[in-house]
């Protein structure tokens, strides 16, 4: 796998992830046996970690590590930054549920703490994850850049490792509020993110990576079926589940074949993966949106009967996130975006 070519199913894989999420969200009338918000999320997360090492260890070299760090942050910050903030401020002039009393939290990427802290409030819940994956931008780069290169693969299983013990810890030792459980730290998510950066290292090094990433798929179904479906052994059970992802995300890599594929690299599929990140930020406004624009132009009983229609009314809320979403990213993100060509990596990746 050529490490610098765009990996057009990951597109797919992205777009489906965060429809995975949307549909958690949206879907609110009873639990079904597939955890597809988290299953989303871990997703993310695996992909994160797998794309963002990949650059780290194109990159890293002993004259070029600081300039490594100021131009991954500068392309972060281009990336991240300018959508999440006016989100969070024009949610905080719109008066959005829960906003006014936590959103110095979120403007320090510090979302997940206040919800294992208070417990879910508000409309920016999903920001736990754009918060998770802040805070590992933040450390990851230092260790994956300055470490000695024997060290690299024991920090990176360290930390898959880590996560799972870190999290039973938390949830038993120092407990946050009743129905938010320590998952959504960021020690609790390096078993996903660490799983990408394993798949990112082993690329690299030229591993037999297809045997790796097939017993991961084994070890992780084995794993789920004992633990997958406890609470009690609810973080093993995740880290079985980000096992078979690694084998997923590594498989959408190398390019899946057949009916799969071809729905990977579609290119309506592709289009969404590629403003999956304002899908994201969007998805959980949606309902709000929908119901202030129905209240606003007072519209007729016929049509409140028509919004109580689940499936009528998921497809008005993914009508309304893909059409933000899209007008963002032409109009707002892209070009901010394209900046970070004044910050090239010394690989030019």
């Amino acid at each position: 796998m050529a490490s610098s070519k765009y990996l057009r199913q990951l597109d797919g894989l992205r777009a489906l992830s965060v429809a995975a999420v949307a549909w958690s969200h949206w879907w609110v009338f009873s639990k079904t046996l597939v955890p597809w918000g988290e299953l989303g999320v871990e997703t993310f997360f695996v992909i994160s970690g797998f794309l963002i090492t990949g650059i780290l260890l194109d990159n890293r070299s002993d004259a070029a590590r600081p300039f490594i760090l100021k131009q991954f942050y500068a392309r972060r910050f281009l990336r991240i930054f300018p959508l999440f903030y006016a989100t969070l401020i024009v949610a905080l002039i719109w008066g959005a549920n829960g906003v006014s009393e936590s959103w110095y939290w979120h403007a320090g990427y510090l979302s997940n703490i206040y919800f294992y802290l208070w417990g879910w409030q508000g409309q920016l819940s999903h920001f736990w994850s754009l918060a998770v994956e802040e805070q590992f931008y933040l450390f990851w780069p230092l260790f994956m850049v300055f470490l000695p290169n024997r060290f690299l693969l024991p920090a990176i299983l360290a930390s898959i490792a880590i996560a799972p013990i870190f999290e039973i810890g938390m949830n038993l030792f120092f407990p946050g509020y009743s129905d938010v459980s320590a998952s959504v730290l960021m020690p609790s998510c390096m078993d996903a993110l660490g799983m990408g950066a394993l798949l990112a290292y082993g690329v690299r090094k030229n591993y037999p990576m297809k045997r790796i990433v097939f017993a991961l798929l084994l070890i992780g179904l084995t794993g789920y079926v004992f633990w997958g479906f406890s609470s009690k052994f609810a973080p093993v059970g995740r880290l079985a589940e980000d096992c078979i992802l690694g084998w997923l995300v590594f498989s959408a890599t190398e390019g899946f074949r057949g009916p799969f594929g071809w729905l990977l690299e579609c290119p309506p599929l592709n289009y969404l993966g590629k403003i999956s990140y304002g899908l994201y930020v969007f998805h959980n406004f949606a309902a709000s949106m929908t119901m202030h624009m129905i209240l606003l132009f007072r519209s007729p009983p016929w049509l409140m009967k028509l919004y109580d229609i689940p499936s009528v009314r998921i497809l008005i809320f993914a009508g309304l996130t893909i059409g933000l979403a899209s007008y963002s990213w032409h109009r707002f993100e892209k070009p901010i975006n394209d900046l970070k060509r004044k910050f090239p990596y010394p690989s030019g990746k």
